[in-house]
């Protein structure tokens, strides 16, 4: 792999926020996620096909993949999911350090985790960090509209936001278990 991690600023405009935002309140269902860490945030789900009428993610993702990671994925079918994580102060709200993973009983493995900001506000705190070695900040994350890939085995976490409210999209990248 070339990079740790992989990101493109403004890969959404504030409207295509506020549209897969409403498409999300509108018809995304609530689901506690049983998370084995400290997480205190809103979790909402969707199927993917919802999303892609306002950009398909996916190819973006696999050309990603192609230029910074070249790991071995499986086709996407438009009934994955798409997860949306609202921190909000009030919860002081945060994720611990963690990597995404399924249960071991699948026929497939979470490869690639991809994160766009979909926050409509400026809030402070929720600071992303990857542990490469150290813990790294990825300070262009904060930015809202920004896109991050990186590979699923690697920790990370949401610091506590501590004004405002935090709100992140997150898309898996499946394919066959790690060899």
């Amino acid at each position: 792999m070339k990079f740790a991690y992989y990101f493109i600023k403004n890969y959404l405009s504030k409207e295509q926020i506020k549209s897969i935002n409403n498409i999300i309140d509108e018809k995304g269902t609530s689901f506690n996620n049983k998370a084995n860490t400290t997480k205190t945030s809103i979790c909402h789900q969707i199927p993917y096909s919802y999303i892609k009428i306002i950009k398909d993610i996916r190819k973006t993702i696999h050309w990603i993949n192609r230029e910074a990671f070249g790991v071995e994925t499986y086709p996407e079918i438009d009934t994955d999911e798409f997860i949306r994580n609202i921190y909000q102060d009030t919860l002081k709200g945060e994720y611990d350090w963690h990597f995404d993973s399924e249960p071991f009983d699948f026929n497939y493995t979470i490869k690639l985790t991809t994160l766009i900001n979909l926050s409509e506000d400026i809030y402070e705190g929720g600071e992303f960090l990857l542990w490469d070695g150290k813990p790294i900040t990825i300070k262009e994350y904060q930015e809202p509209g920004t896109l991050l890939t990186f590979p699923s085995f690697l920790l990370h976490k949401v610091n506590p936001v501590i004004k405002g409210k935090r709100i992140s999209g997150t898309y898996f990248l499946t394919g066959p278990k790690w060899k």
